[in-house]
């Protein structure tokens, strides 16, 4: 753990990792882009490929900022805190100063802005391949909209400079793909498709903090979702249209179609469920609130985190009137009741 107050000059102070540490932490930013990282931090991209190597160590300051953007908290790794130019001589130490007085400290964010503006200006010199932040389409409100706030409600998450959904690979690849192609038609921004090596997840990216921003202002919570205190945005709840598409990117996220099956007096019967669970405790209040203002009767199970509805006619006029954009969840409604005329 790195004691912070024990040194007068904490901006000049670097960090070095050992190469477990490293790859923990850089296995943490998989997510982002390379040239991301170094455009973030005011570097080249040859420095965070240093740094992941352990060639030389990082300031204080971009380390804790990698760790803001992962999920690694300080006290897993074991960082030693080190002066600045520790292993340098006295050359490389004035040439760094007269280099820091020239374009000013990278440490701090008007270095790393002074560090940005002469990568960029040199890229464009050179006319490389770098390419800088596309702005997005800011759609109106809109029924897609709302079932993409779903969505991302659902599966989603913000980070300062990413939006990104993870589902299962095996079982909801084709939402996913539906969820990628979603974006592109309400922002008019490309997402890359990933997915993790020995687990069954893929996520679908999108890096731009002004979509990030844009879906802030909506109603989509930046980190954790749960400790800040998620729920059905404003908007969507003034208009019915807005409501059912919202619920129906929830459902197709956080929600099941399943069959229960017991035994009453020697006779088994089988009984069509419909469920949406959600650690959440104000979005499941709003989607029984909600539910209930369309007129189906859900019930809540606080054990399970879970509102249900339970009759069959309520389940079928769900699937008639609101759908589903998930095959998954449309395969399994078909199967245990013969299904409906799929939503167009």
């Amino acid at each position: 753990m790195i004691l912070y107050s024990s040194y007068s000059s904490f901006d000049t102070m670097r960090v070095r990792l050992s190469k477990k540490d490293l790859d923990n932490l850089f296995d943490q930013l998989r997510n982002y882009g390379q040239k991301e990282l170094a455009l973030t931090q005011g570097v080249s991209l040859r420095t965070i490929t240093d740094w992941r190597r352990g060639i030389s160590t990082m300031p204080v300051e971009a380390f804790t900022n990698f760790l803001k953007l992962s999920d690694i908290k300080e006290g897993d790794l074991s960082p030693k805190l080190l002066p600045d130019f520790w292993n340098a001589k006295t050359a490389a130490r004035e040439g760094a100063l007269v280099r820091t007085r020239l374009y000013g400290n990278f440490g701090t964010p008007e270095g790393r802005r002074k560090g940005g503006l002469a990568s960029l200006a040199t890229h464009y010199k050179n006319k490389s391949n770098f390419k800088t932040l596309k702005k997005i389409i800011t759609p109106p409100d809109s029924t897609k909209l709302a079932e993409f706030l779903g969505i991302l409600i659902g599966d989603g998450h913000l980070s300062k400079y990413q939006v990104s959904i993870s589902t299962n690979a095996v079982t909801d690849k084709e939402h996913a793909l539906f969820s990628s192609q979603l974006i592109a038609n309400l922002f008019g921004t490309n997402t890359t498709v990933r997915n993790k090596k020995g687990e069954n997840t893929i996520t679908v990216v999108a890096s731009s903090t002004t979509l990030v921003d844009f879906l802030n202002t909506r109603g989509m919570p930046i980190g954790n979702k749960i400790k800040t205190q998620l729920r059905i945005p404003d908007w969507i709840l003034k208009n019915n249209d807005y409501q059912k598409a919202f619920i129906r990117g929830l459902f197709d996220t956080d929600g099941c179609i399943y069959l229960d099956t017991h035994k009453i007096k020697g006779k088994i019967y089988k009984n069509m469920g419909w469920t949406i669970t959600s650690y959440a405790d104000n979005l499941i209040s709003g989607v029984i609130n909600l539910m209930g203002g369309m007129g189906f009767s859900p019930t809540y199970r606080s054990t399970q985190k879970s509102v249900y509805l339970r009759r069959r006619k309520e389940i079928v006029r769900y699937f008639t009137e609101i759908g589903t954009s998930n095959p998954k969840h449309y395969a399994r409604y078909q199967k245990f009741s013969g299904g409906v005329p799929k939503r167009s």
